[in-house]
């Protein structure tokens, strides 16, 4: 059984490169891994890229990669510009364009003498495709109960956000049987490209009509996150590598929920079950113990309180600095009991919650536990705030599972968040596309792409309709 993993674009590579990097150096699991293939140490998994400098490496390197099959590997040469019209680009968007059109969407990469014509991209998008096609098919041949497929991609570039919603489109038709999940990871604010908001209204809307699951990242979020944490264990700077690193431990624990033979829940079910309606699929992921600065933020035998804690504080970061002077002044006791009555943020609720709990004793340490079930539920509330008119909106599930290492109780947590903090996330990506998009900036560059204002004004409805469907189900 198995999931197979799609990786597009430099963003989406760079993670998954990452998260097989923490697997390998992991102890915690021999033989039996979800995204391996059977009998086998090669992992389910295709990537993709438009340019030649990330994976160009994987192919020439079998050393090194040899958990990776070199036929999966797909790249070509010239990029995709930052562009979402230039990475979806087919023949029927080529069909709109006027010969003008068609000669401005001549673009130079690498030398004068090196042009590439919309005619070439359309081609090559089209092999990109079929290729992505046949070697997905031919990879799922090899696993004996298909589950799913997860693709992770950027919603700010060309390859990730453009290539990516092609992709996902014509999957959603091939196979319609089978689970599909994007792991979708939003841009810094500023500074990426001039077109990152385009990208990722016109991305966005997309997946949200052919995705059965959304799990989403925010860059800025965790770097600032990550960066706090950080400055309480190591005097060290945070950077992209440190974000990558974040992301890569919460996927490799999201996918390490099925690697053992005890547990019969399998992670696109609880996807499934916190995707409440079509409407509503933006899913937040936070887990413990994460990797940072290439060491566990937990130690082995760390007690359950402190790993609801290190969730806790990935979920609502802001609201858990610690005030040195005044814990000082005041009692343990009165302390936790403010800085639990502090955390929720007005205005944000959890439509369905999904939490994985994993250790070698759990349910005689916590399930069975009436002082730790009510701690955690204490959290959870104040926390979360999960909507009151769902009874089944905080779900729990234990698995008891022997570490490999011998002495080593290692506990692990995986939660899943369905809740209203996508809506300010989608909203400053509209508003500031929408300020864009009136002033006509940049639009020129998606017109000689085939884009149309329509495409634009589609996108912009699809983000509020979201928008409003979660604050309808707030408000029920």
């Amino acid at each position: 059984m198995g999931t197979l993993l799609l990786n597009l674009g430099q963003c989406g590579n760079q993670l998954a490169l990452q998260m097989f990097n923490l697997i390998d150096k992991s102890s915690m699991h021999e033989g039996n891994m979800f995204l391996r293939r059977r009998e086998s140490n090669i992992y389910h998994t295709i990537l993709v890229d438009t340019e030649p400098k990330i994976l160009k490496p994987i192919v020439e390197d079998r050393k090194l990669y040899s958990h990776i099959d070199v036929k999966n590997v797909l790249y070509y040469q010239y990029g995709r510009g930052n562009n979402w019209g230039l990475g979806y680009l087919n023949f029927k968007q080529k069909s709109k364009l006027s010969k003008s059109n068609q000669q401005q969407a001549i673009s130079v990469f690498k030398s004068s003498t090196n042009e590439v014509s919309i005619q070439q991209y359309c081609q090559e998008n089209e092999q990109i495709v079929e290729q992505i096609i046949n070697q997905a098919r031919k990879e799922i041949e090899k696993t004996d109960y298909f589950l799913s497929i997860s693709t992770i991609m950027s919603l700010a570039g060309g390859t990730g956000s453009g290539l990516g919603s092609r992709v996902i489109q014509e999957f959603s038709d091939i196979f319609q049987e089978v689970h599909q999940n994007v792991i979708a990871i939003f841009p810094n604010k500023t500074g990426e490209t001039p077109l990152q908001h385009y990208n990722t209204l016109l991305s966005s809307a997309h997946i949200q009509q052919y995705a059965d699951s959304i799990i989403y990242f925010e860059n800025d979020r965790i770097y600032q996150m990550l960066s706090q944490i950080g400055s309480k264990q190591i005097d060290k700077s945070v950077d992209l590598s440190n974000v990558n690193e974040y992301i890569g431990s919460c996927l490799m624990n999201l996918f390490w929920i099925n690697d053992n033979c005890t547990n019969l829940r399998y992670y696109q079910d609880l996807l499934s079950e916190c995707c409440i309606t079509e409407g509503h699929k933006f899913i937040e992921v936070v887990s413990a113990p994460f990797t940072l600065f290439a060491h566990s933020n937990l130690g082995p035998l760390c007690t359950w309180e402190d790993l609801i804690k290190s969730s806790l504080e990935q979920y609502a970061f802001e609201k858990f600095e610690d005030d040195s002077d005044q814990q000082q002044q005041i009692g343990e006791a009165v302390a936790k009991s403010l800085q639990i009555q502090s955390v929720q943020k007005k205005g944000e609720t959890t439509l369905n919650l999904q939490s994985v709990f994993r250790s070698e004793n759990v349910l005689k340490t916590l399930q069975d536990s009436d002082s730790h079930m009510k701690f955690l539920e204490r959290k959870i509330n104040s926390v979360f705030n999960p909507v009151q008119w769902n009874p089944d909106a905080v779900q729990l599930h234990f698995i008891n599972e022997k570490s490999s290492v011998k002495g080593h109780d290692q506990k692990m947590n995986v939660t899943l968040i369905n809740s209203t903090k996508i809506i300010p996330i989608l909203k400053n990506v509209s508003k500031i596309a929408y300020q864009k998009y009136r002033s006509g900036a940049y639009l020129h560059w998606y017109w000689k792409y085939g884009l149309e204002n329509q495409d634009f004004d589609n996108a912009f409805e699809s983000l509020q309709k979201i928008q409003d469907d979660y604050n309808y189900m707030v408000e029920y």
